[in-house]
């Protein structure tokens, strides 16, 4: 027959060990700059601990009406509710419900990952469930029923990273918790639910119906009055708020780099810092960061024309990998609801990745030489019909490559590109692109516009410093990261992860390193050369705009939408990227020729450029080293595969040039024999205008 101790000790088996100390909330988790200098606590700042004589009456009637209304008559496990969702679980195969708060103040502790503002509970199995109600019970025997609500308002989540009903009043009503009214009890006490899909300042229509159902149950619990219910829910949730801006969780010094190491602490280890203690060592350059944060203010000098206009950027070693700054945008003062522009948005790259993408993969597979000729001339894409253009609007015909990635010519790069994709494959070029980071590119979206950063290709200046970090390390990618070590309080450590992957061949890499520094060097004028500076400077600039989308806005038909300039020592690489967050019909929302020729951007790095300067040595600073797989090959000009020169050419035919090894071997050299044996004929191109001297 039914063995009913033998099924409870099976449900039972397993069932974590009851500890006091485990629903009181974890020390602060402290973040280190990359000298070991503590930056700052985090935990304490977003979770403040309060007693249950602190809680407003109302609040706690308002947690009792939706969530545990015999909460002060039973032992931590409600018989009466609890068949009821039982019944309701047999019915509809749920096994959601019935909870008290001791047992969700169990679950919130042994049975949930808390990871930011989502919350993973256990699945609800009957052995969890169990589990929960013998541990509930439990609990009863060690702690009253005021010392149990205080511990469960004190860990529960109310969104934005916030923890605990002392900061959630400061968050959403700039009070403490014991001033709260009514109306603003029932919207706390609702939230808490689902914290982001009844987060009032992103839902509010959400959180007003949730408040008003909370107040309807309240009624009917006999908890307020009629009177006190219409004047509760007549009050209207938004001039209950104080506006996200003036959220009292404190924020820290360097709040844009902060964000970005809880984010990546969350990631990590599957914690948040705010609610588990850890110990977290990072690479922020002090320095570096109170520079970037001063660039992005008015007092800097910067000409910044509007105050809708915004930069972001991020400085990284590309050495290591690691962030040494991050500017998160003007006025950025840090906190989960705002956005992080380095880190989190997506936007088009423009040009900026030109380099990497087309001409890296051309050293690589197609045996480009330093010195190969382009083509520069009308195309369309494959199966379309709009007729591409240069932002010049005319074209060059033959172009050396150094000229086409200087004047950064569409054409040539998206012709390349073409070239690459019709000898390797899609997915081998999406593979390349994934590998540098640039996550947004897959199989199915892959097109050849990715070669100029146009049409759905986009990245975040964090990802786009990455891949052009990987360049400067002569092919070798370490995912930027913040953190260079973690520990736990149980002692276990963390290390970054997708580091030290070799992704393109160090020759085809440092021939690309040499057109950036090209780029600065240049005699006529481009936004790159404004870089120049004692030591080596690699930079490649970028320019995305409206087309037609603006229209709508008042914006001119392709009109600049946003600017980029990524720039490399040979230590660090940053990337700066300036345009609006979005378009507002009335309002500054794209770049007119004033503001880009003014290039902030420029400005900006070149401070940066300054102060590497002062911090890192000569030595340092002496640019890259070019390894053994390049070499000097002669060939005759214009031809691809390269063909080895005879003695009847004319020296006027030849160029001596530097190559990658790696596409020396994909495209071995043939003789004017095996040339001519196909369809191509020996010629000798005529070099364009913009064509430089051949070495």
């Amino acid at each position: 027959g039914f063995n009913a101790l033998k099924y409870a000790s099976k449900l039972l088996k397993g069932k974590p060990e009851l500890q006091i100390r485990d629903f009181i909330g974890e020390e602060s988790s402290r973040i280190y700059d990359s000298s070991g200098h503590l930056l700052t606590e985090i935990g304490t700042y977003y979770r403040e601990n309060i007693r249950y004589k602190d809680c407003p009456e109302s609040l706690v009637d308002a947690f009792l009406s939706i969530e545990d209304s015999r909460y002060f008559e039973h032992n931590g496990f409600d018989i009466p509710r609890f068949t009821m969702a039982a019944v309701e679980t047999l019915a509809r195969h749920n096994t959601q419900g019935g909870s008290t708060f001791t047992m969700q103040l169990v679950k919130n502790t042994y049975f949930t990952i808390d990871a930011g503002d989502e919350s993973v509970s256990y699945d609800a199995s009957y052995e969890y469930k169990a589990q929960q109600i013998w541990l509930a019970m439990e609990l009863e025997q060690y702690l009253n029923k005021k010392e149990i609500f205080e511990l469960y308002v004190n860990k529960l989540n109310f969104g934005a990273r916030v923890r605990g009903l002392e900061k959630a009043a400061q968050y959403y009503f700039n009070k403490h918790a014991r001033e709260m009214n009514l109306s603003e009890s029932a919207l706390l006490a609702g939230i808490v639910n689902l914290p982001n899909q009844y987060n009032p300042y992103a839902y509010l229509e959400d959180a007003t119906n949730r408040r008003n159902g909370v107040l309807r149950l309240m009624l009917n619990h006999g908890y307020i009055t009629e009177k006190e219910y219409k004047l509760a829910r007549s009050i209207r949730v938004e001039d209950l708020l104080v506006g996200e801006q003036n959220m009292k969780v404190e924020t820290t010094s360097y709040p844009a780099y902060i964000d970005v190491v809880i984010q990546e602490a969350q990631e990590l280890t599957g914690y948040d810092p705010v609610l588990k203690g850890m110990d977290i060592y990072t690479a922020l350059v002090p320095e570096i960061q109170e520079r970037i944060e001063y660039l992005l203010t008015d007092e800097s000098g910067i000409p910044y024309t509007n105050d809708r206009l915004q930069v972001s950027i991020l400085s990284m070693n590309h050495h290591d990998g690691t962030i040494v700054g991050v500017g998160g945008g003007r006025n950025y003062t840090g906190g989960a609801r705002l956005l992080n522009r380095a880190t989190q948005q997506f936007v088009q790259p423009g040009s900026s990745l030109k380099p990497i993408i087309s001409y890296a993969l051309g050293f690589e597979y197609l045996g480009f030489s330093a010195d190969e000729i382009l083509e520069d001339r009308p195309i369309t894409y494959p199966g379309e019909t709009r007729v591409l253009e240069n932002a010049t609007n005319n074209y060059v015909g033959d172009i050396y490559i150094k000229d086409a990635i200087s004047m950064s010519l569409n054409i040539p790069a998206i012709l390349t590109l073409q070239k690459v994709t019709n000898k390797i494959g899609v997915n081998a070029v999406v593979d390349y692109l994934n590998n540098l980071g640039l996550s947004r590119v897959n199989v199915d979206n892959y097109h050849l516009s990715v070669a100029i950063g146009g049409n759905d290709f986009v990245v975040t200046p964090k990802q786009n410093a990455g891949a052009h970090a990987a360049i400067m390390n002569l092919g070798v990618y370490n995912e930027p990261h913040t953190i260079t070590r973690l520990v736990m309080s149980d002692g276990s450590v963390f290390y970054p992860k997708n580091q030290n992957r070799r992704v393109l061949s160090s020759g085809s890499s440092y021939l690309i390193t040499q057109f950036m520094k090209n780029n600065v060097d240049v005699n006529f004028f481009n936004f790159s050369n404004e870089l120049k500076h004692s030591f080596p400077v690699y930079a490649k600039t970028g320019t995305t705009d409206w087309g037609s989308d603006g229209l709508q806005y008042g914006i001119p038909q392709g009109a600049a939408k946003e600017k980029w300039i990524v720039a490399s020592s040979s230590m660090l690489t940053t990337a700066i990227w300036m345009g609006y967050d979005y378009a507002e019909a009335g309002q500054p929302s794209y770049l007119d020729n004033y503001t880009i020729n003014l290039n902030i951007p420029g400005r900006i790095h070149n401070s940066l450029l300054d102060l590497q300067e002062e911090i890192y040595t000569p030595e340092q600073l002496a640019g890259v080293q070019q390894p053994a797989d390049v070499q000097d090959i002669t060939y005759v000009r214009g031809t691809l595969p390269h063909v080895m020169p005879e003695n009847w050419m004319p020296q006027s035919a030849l160029v001596t040039s530097q190559v990658s090894q790696t596409g020396i071997e994909n495209n071995p050299m043939v003789t004017a024999d095996e040339y001519t044996n196909g369809e191509d004929t020996l010629n000798y191109f005529t070099v364009g205008t913009a064509g430089g001297t051949l070495s």
